[in-house]
């Protein structure tokens, strides 16, 4: 008796198109691992310091980062000087959920659960899609969160574990963290339910 072996096949990682790739690129030209510092105050368009002696109340810069990235895509975003650098992450999140974010191309990203939003962002930043993950900090006057995500060929497994890719300004700045690890200060459990995506239907790439 012949017994029949079966080879389970993983499914591919999802990869970049020649969009992904040129997005990846812009991300990288940013410089954001040596610009946007925190403790710094900041031209939130360049991330270059401008006032070296200034010290007091200046955290962390991912909002003006994620701003900026958005104003050389030509895609808008609320930014300077519409709002300040102050609680802009916060002010951010909240605009891409009104009519004027959906007029400037922003939509939502869901699905039927978190894993399935976390694959959708990254696939369609890894097709050139400007793709934003937000999270809105629910204490009054605390900053919140932003990032973009990055381009980058990832295994489902991967998403599932721990998100997609992203670029980011924060305490520390990465051009490629995970999710889990980019917003590990401000969840408590995964997959999390407080972080929301949205992807810019004008392609930047």
């Amino acid at each position: 008796m012949l017994l029949m072996s079966m080879t389970v096949f993983a499914q591919p990682p999802i990869s970049l198109d020649s969009a992904g790739h040129k997005l990846q690129e812009f991300y990288l030209s940013l410089n954001v691992e040596n610009l946007w510092i925190a403790e710094h105050h900041i031209n939130w368009q360049t991330g270059e310091p401008d006032k070296p002696e200034a010290r007091n109340g200046i955290k962390t810069h991912c909002s003006a980062f994620v701003a900026s990235a958005c104003m050389q895509l030509n895609i808008y975003i609320i930014r300077p000087p519409e709002h300040s650098q102050i609680l802009l992450a916060d002010a951010q999140y909240s605009w891409l959920q009104t009519k004027a974010a959906r007029e400037n191309g922003w939509q939502i990203i869901t699905g039927i659960d978190e894993y399935a939003v976390y694959e959708k962002a990254q696939e369609y930043a890894n097709k050139g899609f400007a793709v934003i993950a937000a999270w809105n900090n629910p204490i009054q006057k605390k900053p919140g969160h932003i990032a973009l995500v990055m381009p980058k060929e990832i295994s489902y497994e991967k998403i599932r574990e721990s998100g997609p890719v992203v670029v980011m300004a924060g305490t520390h700045n990465y051009n490629f963290i995970s999710l889990m690890n980019g917003f590990k200060h401000h969840i408590t459990e995964w997959p999390e339910k407080e972080i929301l995506f949205y992807y810019n239907i004008h392609k930047a790439y």
